[in-house]
């Protein structure tokens, strides 16, 4: 009996000698479970800005095209007025503005934002360079832009980028560019229209000397001299 009890003895103690399984670990004589890998955490850029007074309308709907021109030299005046190119505007406008989209998106366009709100001392830069109440408003009195309430834009196709056919080039001084000239292709009028009739469904104004331009006309907001941080 002895001789088939020490071997079975020996493979008993071979048995228990094994590791533990890699999926534990030990810790004070108790067996663990690894933990999983941590999920990866999301770095959120905080706000630059008083948000209860602005909106960075990107930040409401990234799908805004910025082409914000007063920040290049791509403008009537050929020359860089803004220090860099941003789109702020008072938050009610900017719901406006981000509802209006919304309506596009349905017919796969979109709009392209060539100026938002313009800080006071942006305004008297503008009217530095050209002191003429035509084309620009006087700094004492102001301008719709400097109110956070105005929008110069285009509508482009949102796939692709293009912007669609508006007549003339953004910032032209003449009738074509009027909002009351009829005597236009039939594809000017219509995306005119097609501008114009969504941008008054949700709050705004066009007025008669451009096409690109237009008021919020909710409530008046004051003006401000509020110049936005640059990168």
């Amino acid at each position: 009996m002895m001789r088939y009890l020490i071997p079975s003895l020996f493979l008993l103690l071979l048995c228990s000698c094994e590791p533990a399984p890699e999926a534990a670990t030990v810790n004070d004589g108790f067996p663990t479970e690894v933990p999983p890998p941590a999920a990866p955490v999301e770095v959120v850029t905080q706000p630059d800005f008083d948000t209860a007074q602005w909106t960075e309308l990107i930040r409401l709907d990234p799908t805004f095209i910025l082409d914000v021109r007063y920040a290049t030299d791509s403008n009537f005046m050929e020359q860089r007025i803004y220090d860099c190119g941003r789109c702020f505007y008072r938050p009610t406008v900017a719901r406006a503005l981000a509802a209006a989209q919304k309506e596009l998106r349905q017919q796969g366009l979109g709009l392209k934002m060539f100026d938002c709100y313009r800080p006071g001392p942006y305004q008297q830069r503008l009217w530095d360079v050209m002191p003429d109440a035509r084309y620009v408003a006087h700094p004492s009195r102001g301008s719709v832009h400097s109110r956070g309430a105005a929008a110069d834009l285009t509508l482009v196709e949102l796939e692709t980028g293009e912007e669609l056919d508006l007549g003339t080039p953004y910032d032209f001084f003449g009738e074509e560019a009027y909002t009351t000239t009829t005597d236009l292709p039939d594809r000017v009028l219509r995306n005119r229209r097609t501008l114009q009739d969504v941008l008054r469904r949700h709050g705004f104004a066009t007025i008669r000397t451009e096409w690109w331009h237009f008021n919020f006309t909710g409530p008046r907001f004051p003006l401000s001299d509020w110049v936005w941080p640059c990168p």
